[in-house]
């Protein structure tokens, strides 16, 4: 079965988050912009009631320009790198990345920008579960 990702993208103006499972899509949600969130947990806390309703570790890909990358939304260390716990593991990658298109859920902002890099870290633990397979 396939993991379900995560895809966050913080701007000034707002935070979108988009939640797939293979092509297709579970959850569009756009947020308030991080400076706005007055508690810091606030995010990690969402993520890990998404892993809990689930009931499996999420996969989040994290769309940021590198400048931005440093401790952002607490789910990034201090360089930069992504978080990892029980409930998820953080993915840092960078806003420029294009794919296909699967099945889309009509509403809620415009996310095509986001689809990508999902597809992206897919094809990269799919590499690694091969490489993990090679070695057993």
């Amino acid at each position: 079965m396939e993991p379900y990702t995560v895809v966050l993208s913080p701007s000034p103006q707002r935070t979108r988050i988009l939640l797939t499972r293979g092509p297709d899509e579970f959850l569009r949600a756009s947020l308030p912009p991080p400076v706005w969130l007055s508690h810091e947990r606030a995010l990690r806390t969402l993520l890990e009631g998404l892993a809990l309703v689930l009931d499996q570790r999420l996969r989040v890909v994290l769309s940021v320009d590198a400048r931005d990358a440093c401790c952002c939304l607490g789910l990034t260390d201090e360089w930069g790198l992504g978080q990892r716990s029980l409930y998820y593991e953080v993915e840092v990658v960078s806003r420029r990345v294009r794919h296909r298109r699967g099945r889309r859920l009509r509403g809620v902002d415009d996310f095509a920008d986001l689809r990508p890099l999902r597809l992206k870290t897919e094809c990269a633990a799919a590499d690694e579960r091969a490489l993990e397979e090679q070695g057993s």
